[in-house]
């Protein structure tokens, strides 16, 4: 029987009626069912042959599918299952934190396609109840809500605390509320049953024209956290100058504390409302750390480059910080740079749907230096030269022969001859 919590559809006969059903649900505290292929009454619709249902089932169940993928704002693809049977079409809808919820479509303000439920039917949001759920919005963040994903397994988190000599404790670190509850997405997200991915790639040179490695890492945040910076620590090379007073000074190409407070915020501040996964990108001269989501709260790079610290994910990094994964939360941006003191800064590239900070190899710029004099020697030994030739005797890739030849150039220090496959290198005359 229909409801506040249930309604029953014979046909999607009018997509923007359908989407509007589902958008009322989203927009409540409990959510609802959706219930297609039966009458006011409950009872199946009957077809021609079993054939044609079949074939009308398969066609709504891809339509839906589709807008749950693309048809609704914020994302809603975590609070919608679809299970087809076969006696009909059940939708099952959470009521989202997100709210206001609304199916996308041409509109003339920002209010438009905005329903409620009122009793068992459906009705558009009035200004001041669209501007109650904002408000109440404000107040909720994505990772304290109720996640659908309930059997959950935290053997990687508990080993943590098992090492820290501390006991692993749901309520504390607010995975839910009492233990009669619900787990929230925190919890999911620390879980090993998580699906957001990291995904880390290695160019050969210092554009993407050719991998070197490729991986992803899956389950609990903070595996994906440890195995992450244990594979970025293989390509942190070191390099040893010994000083005038014989001493011997190291220096990797990206300080540690730079790597881990990047990682981490990454993870931190993503808004998991977004489909699109965490990347690192590892050239020659830099390293690219872009995490999915703007800024939180509405503030500027310049406000966290002061120390101003938003919270996206609270629980989570309240979680975190139990584990020791954060120190001096809130001082994570300014360590980074302060860790560059000397060397090029890092630079901050921030849109409305991505965070990006990019790291610069410190020992990059020597690095050319001393390949750039390997080749003036080369050609000052060998004459005239092509690319392939110099890069085949110096053993260089491709691309980074091609930007140390550029750079050669651009100084004024080597000239071209020819053109095509017979183009040859030449040191200038003194």
């Amino acid at each position: 029987m229909e409801n506040n919590e249930v309604e029953y559809k014979q046909e999607i006969n009018n997509d923007e009626d359908f989407k509007a059903e589902i958008t009322a649900f989203l927009n409540t505290d409990i959510g609802g069912t959706i219930i297609l292929g039966v009458d006011d009454d409950g009872n199946s619709v009957q077809f021609e042959s079993e054939s044609d249902k079949t074939a009308i089932f398969k066609e709504w169940e891809e339509k839906l599918a589709n807008w749950v993928s693309d048809s609704f704002e914020p994302e809603v693809r975590h609070l919608i299952d679809i299970e087809r049977n076969f006696f009909n079409i059940t939708v099952s809808i959470q009521g989202g934190d997100n709210k206001p919820y609304r199916f996308k479509n041409k509109r003339k303000n920002s209010y438009d396609h905005i329903y409620i439920r009122s009793g068992s039917t459906k009705r558009r949001a009035s200004t001041d109840e669209i501007n109650r759920m904002i408000k109440k919005h404000d107040s909720n963040t994505f990772d304290s809500s109720v996640s659908k994903f309930q059997n959950l397994n935290f053997d990687y988190v508990k080993g943590i605390f098992r090492d820290l000599e501390r006991s692993f404790d749901e309520l504390s670190l607010n995975l839910k509320k009492t233990q009669n509850q619900k787990y929230n997405y925190a919890a999911y997200l620390l879980s090993e049953e998580n699906e957001n991915v990291i995904k880390l790639a290695v160019f050969d040179g210092i554009d993407v024209d050719s991998f070197r490695d490729k991986k992803e890492f899956y389950g609990s945040l903070p595996k994906q956290i440890d195995y992450l910076l244990e594979t970025i620590d293989i390509h942190n090379n070191k390099q040893v100058t010994i000083t005038k007073s014989s001493q011997r000074v190291e220096l990797t190409s990206y300080p540690e504390i730079a790597l881990r407070e990047s990682i981490i915020n990454a993870f931190v501040h993503r808004d998991y409302t977004l489909s699109s996964d965490i990347k690192v990108e590892i050239y020659d001269d830099r390293m690219t750390i872009s995490s999915p989501g703007s800024i939180p709260d509405g503030l500027t790079v310049d406000d966290i480059k002061e120390g101003s610290n938003p919270k996206r994910n609270p629980v989570l990094i309240h979680a975190l910080d139990k584990m020791q994964y954060i120190e001096n939360y809130g001082s994570g941006i300014r360590r980074i740079f302060s860790s560059y003191k000397g060397f090029k800064e890092p630079k901050i590239i921030a849109t409305e749907n991505q965070f990006k900070i990019v790291l610069f190899n410190r020992n990059f710029v020597e690095e050319i230096d001393n390949h750039s004099d390997s080749i003036v020697q080369y050609l000052n030994m060998n004459g005239p030269s092509s690319r392939f030739e110099i890069q085949e005797n110096l053993h260089l890739q491709k691309s980074y022969t091609l930007d140390l030849l550029k750079k050669l150039r651009d100084d004024n220090i080597i000239n071209i001859e020819g053109s095509g496959r017979s183009t040859k290198y030449r040191l200038k005359e003194k």
